[in-house]
């Protein structure tokens, strides 16, 4: 009952953003609104006060987080051959392997790590998300911009300008320079970290309340390929890979319960942006969050 509690209030939040926007309370714009201040401030303020205060990794989670995005990457390759083996749409098999790997790390996975395995989690989670935000997010847009046809000049600039890479990259500048902001700065940072985990649930939640759920029969395939790639493949690897790094219990608890996550909401966004399967990447948030309310407290679990 304890981890029940602890599970709860993410979900919770989801919940009540899902029922506003069924009443027509948080209709689209509103939504976009909130989608927009967590993708343009709250995610980035979040990444540079996490990364930002986090200790530079030591060996052992430099080991583990060596080994995580060598599974995740391993994940995206499995969809990638998965995609041009099917008969899938070229949308489609541009916009799995996304899917696939790039968790909802930041607002649900650290934050949910955080509670369940106490704050000595925050700080690799972070560096996990830092590993899903920079590597995992330039892989899979790099590919999705292969179903545009513009070309990895376009894709990589176009990873390079995404505020979760920029906020992720000036953490991990102040962590490793050691460098301190001044107090009025830091503790203007944390206030707007701190909107935005919650505003993210909320806004997901609308997501949900408002998307119609059910696919196109002819993405049924791709789309059950990617939940299944990133909600049971994924943390499976991910455990596998950890185990054979020697990873101590705690950071394998860390990472496997990040990679169990479901797919973030900025993989909608990405999507958005590029034209590219954005309604099947909705769904497929939608749907991995709502299966995910199972499948991570199975996980946190199996790991506590």
């Amino acid at each position: 009952m304890e981890l029940v509690g602890r599970i709860a209030p993410f979900f919770a939040l989801i919940a009540a953003g899902a029922v506003l926007a069924r009443l027509g309370v948080l209709a689209e714009r509103p939504g976009r609104w909130l989608s927009g201040y967590t993708y343009w401030i709250g995610f980035p303020a979040l990444l540079v006060s996490w990364l930002g205060s986090a200790p530079p990794p030591d060996a052992s989670l430099a080991r583990a987080l060596t080994a995580y995005a060598f599974a995740m990457a391993a994940v995206l390759a499995i969809a990638v051959v998965l995609g041009r083996a099917r008969p899938w749409p070229d949308e489609a098999r541009a916009g799995v392997p996304l899917v696939s790997v790039v968790g909802n790390t930041a607002f649900l996975g650290a934050p949910l790590a955080a509670s369940v395995l106490g704050e000595s989690a925050r700080a690799p989670a972070a560096a996990v998300v830092a590993v899903d935000f920079i590597l995992l997010l330039g892989l899979g847009v790099a590919v999705l911009q292969g179903g545009r046809g513009d070309g990895l000049a376009r894709g990589l600039r176009r990873v390079l300008l995404n505020p979760t890479v920029v906020g992720a990259g000036i953490g991990l500048a102040i962590s490793g320079f050691r460098l301190r902001l001044p107090a009025p700065a830091a503790e203007g940072l944390g206030l707007l970290a701190a909107t935005a985990s919650p505003v993210a649930l909320v806004a997901l939640g609308g997501l949900i309340g408002r998307e119609r759920v059910w696919p196109a029969r002819r993405e049924l395939e791709p789309l059950g390929a990617a939940l299944v790639l990133k909600l049971a493949l994924a943390p499976l690897a991910v455990w596998a890979a950890l185990a054979l790094a020697g990873s101590p219990p705690n950071l394998t608890a860390v990472t496997v319960l990040l990679a169990a996550c479901p797919t973030a909401v900025n993989v909608f966004i990405q999507t958005r942006a590029a034209d590219v399967w954005a309604r099947p990447a909705a769904q497929a948030v939608a749907i991995g969050t709502v299966i995910s309310a199972l499948t991570l407290m199975l996980a946190a679990h199996l790991l506590t």
